[in-house]
């Protein structure tokens, strides 16, 4: 093993954990919540949903339901075959394999798709997350890769120092959360939520809010 990647096999923490910068503790979809109502999720009209669904094939998830007094809505996706919560005001985009949550700003960033372990060359999970790490410190050097496992099993890589991409006005922090499929270990389900640095620590918590609140509809081939 290369020493790169088996420094990152071993930074993985020996015990199931929900503490450190994804516990948010009194963190909930209000804290996210931008709106009272699912406007900006369900108007194709609307300045931003229409710059996606007026000029490509991507669309707007089906509203199941509001939850006003939370701050959030209750989402279906086609593209992903889940049930999700969005905070109100933010925006859900989906093409035919992955969803995109974000807010106005666009600043902070949701994505969710299934990944094929096999097709991308790693035998599960870890070694998923730690081909990434590698692969992103060999490209970027300064790029800062840990990792934290959930007390539920699931795995979380976090990845800080990231180049901004366009349109971001600095480094982010990109956290990736694998789901696994119970009926195929080399089927996973992909969380990945990307924040400005400045603000990781108010947004990383919205990752295990959203995945806390998924209902996946799982098959063996995906």
């Amino acid at each position: 093993m290369h020493r790169a990647v088996l420094a990152f096999a071993l930074a993985w923490p020996a015990a199931a954990q929900d503490t450190g910068r994804f516990s948010g503790p009194t963190t909930t979809f209000r804290t996210y919540s931008l709106d009272s109502t699912p406007r900006t999720l369900i108007d194709a009209d609307e300045t931003l949903n229409r710059q996606y669904t007026g000029q490509t094939a991507e669309s707007l998830l089906e509203l199941i339901t509001v939850v006003t007094e939370e701050g959030y809505a209750r989402m279906r996706s086609k593209a992903v075959d889940a049930e999700l919560a969005v905070p109100l005001g933010w925006h859900a985009i989906e093409d035919n394999e992955r969803v995109a949550i974000f807010n106005p700003r666009r600043s902070v960033r949701v994505i969710l798709w299934r990944v094929d372990l096999e097709y991308e060359g790693a035998a599960d999970i870890d070694k998923f997350l730690i081909a990434k790490a590698a692969a992103l410190r060999t490209r970027f050097p300064t790029i800062k890769a840990s990792f934290e496992t959930l007390s539920t099993g699931e795995r979380i890589g976090l990845f800080e120092n990231v180049p901004p991409r366009r349109g971001d006005r600095e480094q982010r922090v990109v956290a990736d959360l694998l789901i696994p499929n119970p009926q195929n270990d080399k089927r996973a389900f992909l969380v990945t939520l990307g924040a400005p640095q400045s603000e990781a620590e108010l947004y990383l918590p919205l990752l295990i809010l959203i995945k806390r609140d998924l209902q996946i509809v799982w098959r063996k081939d995906r």
